[in-house]
């Protein structure tokens, strides 16, 4: 199990860049740090992760993985699966995993996730997952393309318990890879 230690600071430019920084640092694994506001969010190359202040599950977490640079797509998998997971297993709601780091919900984005490494060509040295997930947001607070658990079931969620359970998820499958190289 990795021992997660989650940071909550109340605006950041992006989470990833923040541990990202605190990775170069030599933060240790299991760094998590939580916002509720990101003025610079990121998705893929290009794309920018909007979240009206507060509402959603924005949030990155550092790994010190022992994997080799071509292994890493498969944590970005992982964090897809173990946001799906959550979803269905807690809130009885159906989403899936589309490539190559979107979780759906039908044809509506739910979660986004951005995984980034420092590595060289032969060695990881440390990877962030992001991850974005629209929570309590209602209609017209987000692009049309994006839904949230808000909007599926027509309740408010405590985003400090989401984020529990995915962390649980995600070290229950991390710590698989770990061990096998492979994921479930």
């Amino acid at each position: 199990m990795i021992p997660f230690e989650i940071r909550h600071i109340p605006e950041v430019t992006s989470t990833n860049t923040v541990v990202l920084e605190e990775a170069t640092q030599g933060a240790a694994e299991g760094l998590v740090v939580l916002t509720d506001y990101q003025t610079g969010g990121r998705g893929k190359p290009g794309n920018i992760w909007i979240s009206p202040r507060g509402k959603n599950l924005l949030f990155s977490a550092l790994l010190r993985p022992p994997l080799r640079p071509d292994q890493i797509p498969l944590l970005t998998q992982i964090a897809c699966r173990a946001v799906a997971k959550t979803l269905w297993d807690h809130y009885g709601i159906e989403s899936k995993f589309k490539c190559p780091n979107d979780v759906m919900v039908g044809p509506k984005k739910i979660c986004g996730t951005l995984v980034e490494a420092i590595s060289t060509f032969t060695k990881v040295e440390a990877v962030v997952v992001g991850i974005g997930l629209n929570v309590n947001t209602e209609q017209g607070e987000l692009p049309e393309e994006g839904i949230s658990m808000k909007m599926i079931v027509g309740q408010t969620y405590s985003l400090e318990e989401i984020l529990e359970y995915i962390l649980e998820e995600l070290s229950d499958r991390i710590t698989e890879l770990y061990k096998t190289g492979t994921i479930a």
